[in-house]
């Protein structure tokens, strides 16, 4: 379990993943609070959502931010975009 360091390429493209997931969610989650409300049950449902997409983007970022990476990181980020794709997924549904 050794650390790489991130070649430019493969940075850019975690970088633009999870920035392209991040502005879907967001865009998604904006909408359905102009669509439910502010004072809504679903608003508090979509404000959950987005604390808990912050923490994944803040803990991708920490991990994009450090110059290596292990052999569970990618798989890591890959989980994380997934998972605002998913949030924007169930803000959708709202």
């Amino acid at each position: 379990m050794g650390a790489e360091y991130w070649s430019p390429s493969q940075h850019d493209r975690y970088q633009h993943a999870l920035q392209g997931a991040w502005d879907d969610f967001e865009a998604a989650y904006y909408t359905a609070i102009r669509r439910v409300g502010l004072q809504s049950m679903a608003a508090q449902h979509a404000a959950n959502y987005m604390r808990r997409a912050r923490l994944i983007r803040e803990m991708v970022e920490g991990l994009l931010a450090k110059p290596t990476y292990s052999d569970t990181t990618p798989q890591a980020i890959r989980n994380a975009v997934a998972e605002l794709v998913e949030f924007k997924q169930a803000v959708n549904r709202l």
